[in-house]
């Protein structure tokens, strides 16, 4: 684990240390690769049995896996399946919190619409995601072309 400087070390809370910081952008990455597949299999692998999703951050909660299911598959019919997702920059690590910014493309609706989110996902110790609030709304969703 990288050393902060002095400054910054304390300004930073002492915070859980989680999964390493690898783990942790590795998940981020893999989450924007399994979502281009289309994979809603593999994206519940990411998550803990008992996990919590916001996307957007202000609707209800999806809680557990079964919910989890419910909610990746309709977003993935809503907009004609598989969706491009790039990280857009550095994941940002806090012990086990982490952000990225991700530009979502809904490359096989008609028309093709982009949209920014800010995505935050707490880990266990395990390195599943317990909590993921995604961050966007209608002034971050536009048509392409």
């Amino acid at each position: 684990m990288a050393e902060l400087p002095k400054m910054a070390h304390d300004m930073a809370p002492e915070a859980p240390e989680g999964p390493p910081a690898a783990h942790i952008r590795h998940v981020f990455v893999t989450y924007g690769a399994l979502q281009g597949m289309g994979d809603v299999d593999g994206i519940l692998a990411l998550f803990a049995d008992d996990a919590v999703v916001r996307d957007p951050a202000n609707a209800p909660a999806n809680h557990g896996k079964a919910e989890l299911r419910a909610f990746f598959e309709a977003g993935f019919a809503a907009s004609g399946g598989a969706n491009e997702m790039t990280l857009e920059g550095a994941v940002r690590i806090a012990g086990n919190q982490a952000a990225a910014a991700f530009i979502v493309r809904t490359v096989r609706s008609q028309p093709v619409y982009r949209v920014e989110t800010l995505d935050v996902m707490t880990f266990n110790d395990a390195g599943l995601i317990t909590e993921m609030v995604a961050y966007w709304g209608p002034e971050n969703f536009r048509q392409e072309g």
